[in-house]
């Protein structure tokens, strides 16, 4: 009887997880991803650096390199564990054993002075998943327009705010 509610276990785990997968959207082209990831800003290419780090960290990013002569930026976010679903349910419930799984966010900025004087910055989102502990990471692009907008947002306020203090 054991056996075969354990396998009945596995069999509703299995149909829970495959039932939930769903098809990858379609990869973006570099023209359709740069007309969201990248905005020009007139400023100098060091307030536009220095703003975006600062709306890193202001996002709860932690930055790992900054070197201005290039104009690239890296940074690691902040980890954030899977919401529970019913697969994590039962997994609890039955085995004691937390399933979830967790994102680790990374960003990248480059800053660049373009010839017609103004400096462009292009920013880049991933999210790397780990559905389950033991399970290989996949990396995600962001590929959410208004996270960018909102992003590119908070790196003009800080652009205006450095150029009111100057």
């Amino acid at each position: 009887m054991k056996t075969y509610s354990n396998m009945l276990l596995i069999a509703i785990v299995a149909l829970l997880i495959t039932g939930c997968a769903s098809r990858p959207p379609a990869p973006k082209s570099g023209v359709e991803l740069q007309s969201y990831q990248a905005r020009e800003f007139e400023t100098s290419k060091r307030s536009a650096f220095s703003a975006t780090m600062s709306v890193f960290q202001d996002l709860g990013f932690i930055i790992d390199d900054g070197d201005f002569d290039t104009g690239l930026i890296t940074a690691t976010g902040p980890t954030t564990r899977h919401e529970l679903g019913m697969s994590d349910l039962l997994a609890g419930v039955f085995a004691g054993v937390d399933t979830r799984g967790a994102t680790h966010r990374r960003a990248t900025a480059f800053v660049e002075k373009m010839p017609s004087g103004l400096v462009r910055i292009r920013l880049n989102f991933v999210d790397n998943v780990v559905a389950a502990p033991g399970t290989p990471q996949q990396s995600k692009p962001l590929q959410e327009p208004a996270f960018y907008q909102a992003t590119f947002e908070q790196i003009d306020k800080a652009i205006f705010v450095r150029s009111a203090t100057t």
